[in-house]
């Protein structure tokens, strides 16, 4: 049975509220700083190792500073149980579940504000080896391509810089 999971995420607003940051003062002036008024796009990676007994932990972590992108490895969800899985302000962008082998997959959640457009690179991917999934990001003028991948210590490496290369 797939269960329907949701998790509670208060709404961080739209691209026009993301934050801008202001030059600071400091003693670290070799560190090149960004420009006053520069926009941001957050973006967030986690090995979750199963996402379905982890959305509490996940949340937790995520509060209050949310990303606008979310690129988890290993979630260890099917197709249905992914596909169900809800979080709130987000929606799911891109993914790869494993079809033999069991756990591993990869996904990309994106905040509802931003407009996104998967691409279908599904036919690389190979369970242990390459675990990949990719979208493109609408991102106030810019396109941006967000690529999630996982490869299992098991994995063929020859078959991941492959696959990896014909991608790129």
């Amino acid at each position: 049975m797939v269960n329907d999971l949701r998790l509670y995420n208060p709404n961080i607003g739209d691209v026009a509220n993301i934050k801008k940051v202001h030059k600071k003062k400091g003693n670290n002036d070799n560190v090149k700083k960004p420009k006053k008024g520069t926009v941001y796009l957050k973006n967030f990676h986690q090995n979750i190792r199963g996402l379905g007994q982890k959305a509490g932990e996940l949340l937790t972590h995520l509060h209050p500073d949310f990303p606008h992108v979310m690129c988890l490895t290993e979630h260890h969800l099917k197709y249905l149980q992914l596909k169900k899985f809800h979080i709130e302000n987000y929606n799911l962008g891109a993914h790869y579940c494993r079809q033999q082998c069991e756990k591993g997959g990869v996904a990309v959640f994106v905040h509802n504000s931003l407009g996104f457009t998967n691409i279908d690179i599904a036919q690389h991917g190979k369970d242990q080896d390459i675990e990949i999934c990719a979208l493109k990001l609408s991102f106030g003028t810019q396109n941006i391509c967000i690529l999630t991948l996982y490869r299992a210590p098991s994995g063929n490496f020859s078959t991941f810089l492959l696959q990896l290369d014909t991608i790129l």
